[in-house]
């Protein structure tokens, strides 16, 4: 049996040794710890050497991924925004300059919309996080309700990314995260930013 403090009740936790060098949950806070490996055949901590949060230790954020929705529809954004600009140009025209109200009022009508679309937009970034810490990922969805999805970095069999040819140039496509207890993707993000650096942070922190 090895016995270690927890990182953050540091109530002593005993587990078998086979458990070295993976990770346990305390069962008096939650908190996720390291099980260390014995003596010098300790593994080097790969996500220290890499000047990211070390492995072992409290649990630390390491990034927080939100939905790149600009960068992954580059054409939508460059037609909304024509819109929000020639709608507010034919607002000034028609309804200041020409006075002409039908015009005037179609043009005001059209610039609400295009704002209110450019809102939503920015509330559907906001809604949807993935928290990469050192010992897991964790997906929030919602802004008033919530829906949280985590799987433990140790427990991570499959990482999906998923890309077209102009999501590939664009640096964006779809991040999909599994566990060995799970036959379905617990954890899939739309439009994620750099997926393949998002690969590689989570791959220093599990046992491969």
């Amino acid at each position: 049996m090895i016995t270690i403090p927890c990182d953050k009740c540091e109530r002593p936790l005993s587990v078998e040794e086979t458990l070295a060098g993976s990770k346990i949950a305390c069962p008096h806070c939650g908190d996720i710890n390291v099980v260390p490996r014995p003596g010098p055949a300790a593994q080097a901590d790969r996500a220290a050497a890499a000047g990211f949060p070390p492995d072992a230790g409290p649990e630390q954020r390491v990034t927080l991924i939100r939905p790149a929705l600009i960068r992954a529809h580059p054409f939508s954004t460059l037609g909304l925004w024509t819109l929000i600009v020639a709608s507010l140009v034919g607002l000034i025209y028609f309804g200041m300059v020409q006075r002409s109200g039908p015009w005037g009022i179609t043009s005001g009508v059209v610039l609400i919309l295009s704002l209110a679309a450019m809102g939503t937009w920015k509330l559907i970034s906001l809604a949807e996080t993935l928290e990469i810490t050192n010992k897991r990922s964790i997906l929030r969805r919602g802004i008033l309700s919530k829906a949280t999805t985590e799987v433990v970095h140790d427990d991570i069999r499959n990482f999906q990314i998923t890309q077209s040819f102009l999501q590939r140039v664009l640096g964006v496509g779809t991040i999909g995260i599994s566990s060995a207890g799970q036959d379905a993707v617990e954890i899939v993000m739309h439009d994620a930013a750099r997926p393949e650096e998002v690969r590689k942070i989570i791959d220093l922190y599990r046992p491969l």
